[in-house]
């Protein structure tokens, strides 16, 4: 949207998994004379490859290159027949190169960039909006829109390019309003904010989601939070039942004090804690995250963190391990803290002073595990229930969860998955099959197939199924099977599975021990969450 006059632009676009060669092709027909390329972190090793198909199909083509990934090290992508690399924001540096106009944003073979690139957002806001071109609008409603209502951040994360770029430049409220009245008829469904941090002005923060709880309910956002630093007015706002539509993301990276002081995070632990909690209760989508591979956090220090947060019970946990990007003072300092790390993107460590690889490769088991059972939200009630009521360490629980489902030959089935859990925590939950029936039978849409096993019903059992049956008026003719369990809830009484011949929808109905019905849910295909 910021091309002067004079400029043919064509917007081609892709995905990782897409073959380069036939990325390059589809370029390659537009006969371009100039190729420009956005370049992250997640997308640079097949840029590597794209970079080379091009040359290959367009050999005196001229490459220019953009992005976090090449700003602060653009030499290597020089080397691969690159022109040149634009050192920051590119929506005037870029354009203003290919019309000959000197920058020091830009590096060439020929110079180095000597600074990077900062657009003054009044000027942006003069062009057309990048949220609704005409490229979009065919698939407006089946992917994110990612949106900026701010550029920088006031913090100084050491392992985020984030802390480079001091300062907070904000876009007027003018122009978010008439943003915001364009998004409304858009047919976009789900928006997430590109903002470090959504509330880094409380008052702004507030108007503007305000405005967005005014938006068509068929809209839901993601907004990215400092925790402790939430205003009260925020807090009771995104705990209101009415804004069950925001899905909230808070970095906690840490709970150990040290650490934090050595990475530039001030949190306010505890405070951080109630808020967490209190998005719990209030039923809030909240997905936080935990960094593996920080300056003095060894294992057991990570444990620690860990299991403080799963102890919380956000509705996701991210485990991940620290990456040294290009830019940030961790990797700039990655020989003091004696960091190992893989030398290409994503620049994952492998160890540190305070963590081995073996420690390392531990919490990627946990960090697997953790995806595959709690944020799935599979057995998510059933590990907090666990871990409270056996008093176990959460962390230990989910790396024997990791390490058995690792083991499972792809793919597997949902049987085999379940099977695999009970038995690896069968020597620290002794009861582990009851409460992993009812989450079995929740996820399952048709009559599944026990992995446990199963003994034949005995008499008082069989006339028990028939007392149901008969309390329940089972119409045969809808539901072809039935399971009887003990109550999730461990009350008395018990909890009735009912599946349907086509398996569109089961139904869970729970009875006291008089075999009165006390509650009946049902559950469709796409609603299978605790």
């Amino acid at each position: 949207v910021s091309a002067p006059a004079g400029f043919d632009v064509t917007i081609i676009e892709g995905v990782i998994r897409d073959d380069p060669m036939k990325t390059a092709k589809r370029i390659s027909e537009v006969n371009p004379e100039v190729v420009g390329v956005s370049v992250y972190i997640f997308n640079a090793q097949e840029t590597k490859h794209l970079i080379r198909c091009i040359l290959e199909l367009l050999p005196d083509v001229r490459i220019v290159l953009g992005g976090p990934e090449v700003t602060y090290h653009p030499d290597p992508w020089l080397e691969l027949g690159v022109e040149a690399v634009v050192c920051g924001e590119g929506e005037l540096v870029f354009w203003d190169y290919l019309n000959g106009i000197e920058s020091d944003s830009i590096t060439t073979r020929r110079k180095q960039a000597t600074s990077v690139a900062r657009v003054d957002l009044a000027v942006l806001e003069n062009f057309a909006s990048p949220y609704f071109l005409e490229v979009d609008q065919a698939d407006m409603d089946k992917r994110y829109l990612y949106m900026e209502t701010s550029r920088g951040c006031p913090y100084d994360c050491a392992y985020c390019l984030s802390s480079v770029e001091t300062g907070l430049r904000v876009f007027s409220e003018a122009y978010l309003n008439e943003t915001f009245r364009k998004l409304a008829g858009s047919g976009v469904r789900q928006v997430k904010f590109l903002d470090r941090t959504f509330n880094i002005n409380p008052e702004v923060a507030m108007k503007v989601a305000r405005t967005l709880v005014d938006l068509p309910l068929s809209i839901s956002f993601h907004v990215e939070l400092v925790g402790d630093t939430l205003s009260d007015e925020l807090i009771d706002f995104f705990t209101c039942p009415n804004v069950s539509r925001f899905r909230v993301e808070i970095g906690v990276q840490s709970f150990n004090r040290k650490t934090l002081l050595e990475v530039g995070r001030f949190s306010r632990i505890q405070v951080l804690k109630e808020v967490i909690s209190r998005f719990e209760a209030a039923g809030v989508h909240q997905h936080t995250d935990l960094i593996a591979g920080l300056p003095y956090e060894d294992l057991a220090s990570f444990k620690q963190s860990f299991n403080t947060l799963f102890a919380l019970h956000p509705f996701e946990i991210q485990v991940g391990i620290l990456k040294l990007l290009y830019g940030t003072r961790l990797r700039d300092d990655a020989e003091t803290y004696g960091y190992t790390y893989l030398e290409e993107a994503p620049y994952t460590v492998r160890s540190s002073r305070w963590m081995s690889e073996a420690d390392m490769d531990s919490v990627e088991t946990v960090a697997s595990a953790v995806e595959k059972t709690y944020n799935s939200q599979k057995i998510r009630s059933t590990l907090g229930y666990w871990v409270a009521h056996y008093g176990l360490n959460a962390y230990d629980l989910m790396h024997k969860i990791g390490v058995a489902v690792a083991k499972l030959p792809r793919p597997y089935s949902q049987k085999d998955f379940f099977a695999s859990i009970s038995q690896s925590v069968k020597e620290m939950v002794p009861d582990a099959i009851a409460r992993l029936k009812h989450d079995y039978y929740r996820l399952s849409n048709l009559y599944p197939q026990p992995f446990w096993e199963e003994q034949e019903l005995d008499e008082a059992q069989m006339e028990l199924r028939k007392r149901i049956q008969k309390q329940l008026n089972m119409d045969r003719l809808k539901y072809k099977h039935l399971r009887i369990v003990e109550r999730a809830d461990q009350l008395p009484g018990y909890d009735v599975w009912l599946y349907p011949a086509l398996g569109k929808s089961h139904t869970m109905i729970r009875l006291d021990e008089s075999l009165k019905k006390e509650s009946e849910i049902v559950y469709e295909t796409a609603d299978r969450h605790a």
